[in-house]
């Protein structure tokens, strides 16, 4: 079966899946984190929301099959499986180890070769250029005896240099394969530098159009653009599908990324608390939508997709609750036709167990209700409706409200605790100082009871604030006026994330300091720190780095 996730829920196995994989490289000391890092959201929407497949029953006929033909990608794709329920997460540190299960290039599963692999593995990793091959063989055979499998293959762009692909090509299309869905990780690297640079391949789209393919273009970390991706492609009838998926080689470590000296190459075991923090450190801007007109609206969510944003913050406002009104489900509803972005629908509503279902049915994401307008009773009943449809419970507490020991049972549930830094119900507020010690106790008591879910940041959050609620412990930062507040909302998305940058990169600096790496974990990212080195106050320590 399908493992389907809610969004913040799927968003938050990605981010496990690349904290198993450095792990396992780490220890092995070889493997190569920037294929597997930049395939990671590909994957993991594959395992945990899109195929059908049984890790219980690794072997299941129904299943759908996954073909990694981009076979360096091991450490990654292990992570998946591991993260899937396939196998255990500690055995990631075997990677690579005399007698481990776990080799460079993914062994397929036989009762032969059950000593070397493990069911759920299709194919044996090698050279490249083949995996393309042995996928259409499958997805012939499922085809001619009249199977409803699917069959996915993730191949590289490094790999396209090879002929075979472009055989293959020609031959799903002869064959009209439409069972088969190729996945390009357009990292635009391989082993020995950039593709263009080695063999180009643009105008790639093009190409594939040309075999005879449907082809479609998205961006390959973005959640929502890739199962937007797979649902349009299974509608596609006679002819195979190929997906280019743009992504950046060792996504989520910053001085990996984009960085062709980090295709084949394992960290400093010292070094990898330091990488676990930065990648649990991610940063979601959500530029927040109060009121206006329902075209504006609709430029709104157009202009801060185009700019980058990761979500859209839908503040809902009954005019009970809080003194002012907003828009309602219709209008989330209209917005929904118009972009796949994640909407994150803050309800600002009274009684909202009486409405919660209009907001389901208008296709939002993400739901949050205040503590405030509920009880206890009300939110377990709440959660249940969110929980069934697939969609990310929230809960919010405004800056003056005791936090509830009752949310202590649910928290396994809960998928994002907003906290609010403004009193809610108008746009434009200042930030209360005050909120950072309630963010602060609040994240020591979730942290404390094992939560796992996000913490959220609404209200008053600009370049001035967002360290602040940064380092209180959000990860999830609201802002209104600071994207909206001025016409050029690319700059102000782009300024946002440069404070939020900066806020890593002190909170990684001050923890290299206490472990006493700090002059090797700034060499270690020299090049990418230097236009950062004011606001870090860290010249003198660059200056010192031969």
């Amino acid at each position: 079966m399908a493992l389907k996730m809610r969004y913040l829920e799927l968003n938050r196995k990605v981010r496990d899946v690349r904290m198993l994989a450095i792990q396992g490289i780490a220890e092995a000391g070889s493997g190569h984190p920037g294929a597997s890092f930049s395939a990671a959201e590909i994957m993991g929407v594959l395992y945990f929301h899109k195929m059908k497949h049984k890790p219980s029953d690794p072997l299941w006929e129904g299943r759908d099959y996954f073909v990694n033909s981009k076979a360096h990608s091991a450490p990654g794709f292990y992570a998946v499986l591991a993260t899937a329920g396939y196998i255990d997460t500690k055995e990631i540190k075997t990677l690579r180890k005399l007698g481990s299960r776990l080799q460079g290039h993914p062994v397929m599963y036989s009762e032969r070769q059950k000593n070397h692999s493990f069911p759920g593995i299709e194919y044996s990793g090698g050279s490249e250029g083949i995996g393309l091959s042995v996928s259409i063989g499958i997805a012939l055979a499922k085809k001619r005896d009249g199977q409803k499998n699917r069959v996915y293959t993730l191949i590289g762009d490094g790999e396209s240099n090879e002929g075979q692909i472009w055989e293959a090509a020609m031959a799903a299309s002869k064959f009209k394969l439409d069972n088969l869905v190729a996945i390009l990780d357009r990292n635009k690297i391989q082993q020995d530098g950039f593709t263009e640079e080695i063999m180009p391949l643009d105008p790639v789209r093009d190409k594939w159009a040309a075999f005879n393919w449907n082809v479609v273009e998205v961006n390959g970390h973005k959640i929502e653009q890739i199962i937007d991706a797979l649902s349009r492609v299974e509608k596609v009838e006679d002819k195979p599908s190929i997906i280019i998926a743009n992504t950046t080689k060792g996504k989520g470590i910053k001085h990996m990324a984009n960085n062709p000296q980090w295709h084949g190459k394992a960290p400093p075991k010292k070094h990898v608390p330091i990488l676990l923090e930065e990648l649990q450190s991610e940063i979601l801007i959500a530029p927040s939508i109060i009121a206006g007109e329902p075209e504006n609206y609709e430029e709104k969510v157009r202009r801060a997709e185009r700019a980058g944003a990761d979500l859209i913050h839908l503040d809902i406002m009954d005019g009970k609750f809080v003194p002012t009104t907003s828009f309602f489900a219709d209008t989330i509803k209209h917005l929904r036709k118009i972009s796949s972005i994640p909407f994150d629908a803050h309800l600002m509503i009274e009684k909202p167990i009486n409405h919660v279902i209009e907001y389901i049915d208008a296709g939002c994401d993400i739901i949050t209700v205040h503590v405030e307008a509920c009880n206890e009773s009300e939110f377990v009943e709440i959660n249940k409706m969110l929980l069934k449809a697939g969609i990310s419970p929230g809960i919010a507490i405004n800056p003056g409200t005791k936090f509830p020991s009752w949310i202590i049972e649910h928290l396994d549930n809960i998928d994002v605790m907003i906290i609010m830094s403004v009193n809610p119900g108008f746009a434009g507020q200042k930030f209360i100082p005050e909120a950072l010690d309630k963010m602060a106790e609040v994240v020591k008591t979730l942290k404390s009871n094992n939560y796992k879910g996000f913490i959220e940041a609404d209200g008053g959050i600009d370049a001035t604030t967002l360290q602040q609620v940064f380092d209180a412990g959000a990860r999830i930062m609201v802002a209104g006026n600071a994207v909206y507040g001025s016409p050029d909302i690319n700059s102000n998305i782009i300024q946002l994330r440069h404070k939020a940058n900066v806020a890593i990169e002190t909170k990684l600096l001050e923890l290299a300091t206490i472990n006493d790496m700090r002059s090797d974990w700034i060499k270690s990212r020299k090049n990418m720190l230097i236009p950062l080195a004011k606001e870090l106050s860290i010249e003198e320590d660059l200056h010192a780095i031969k």
